[in-house]
């Protein structure tokens, strides 16, 4: 369940709720009892974790050879300094 931040118009207080994402928003504000809370918009912390989440990833996909797509010629298989397949 994600974490909601609000803000009262009115009195300026801010608060943030744990609620699942098909719960209605808040309107109500705790602290002046006015009906009116918006819902702010924040940044969100997601960690993707695992072998080939991002293209800079130190691990090859697996489709991927560890030769460098930088070298040309012909057997150059070796990684250049800048690649991310360097181990």
């Amino acid at each position: 369940m994600p974490f909601y931040e609000y803000r009262c118009r009115d009195c300026g207080h801010t608060l943030t709720k744990l609620q699942s994402m098909s719960a209605p928003a808040l309107t109500t504000c705790p602290q002046c009892g006015h009906e009116s809370l918006v819902k702010l918009i924040s940044a969100s912390s997601c960690e993707l974790k695992g072998v080939g989440v991002f293209g800079n990833s130190k691990q090859p996909f697996a489709n991927e050879s560890k030769s460098c797509p930088a070298s040309t010629g012909a057997g150059a298989s070796a990684p250049c300094a800048a690649c991310p397949h360097a181990d």
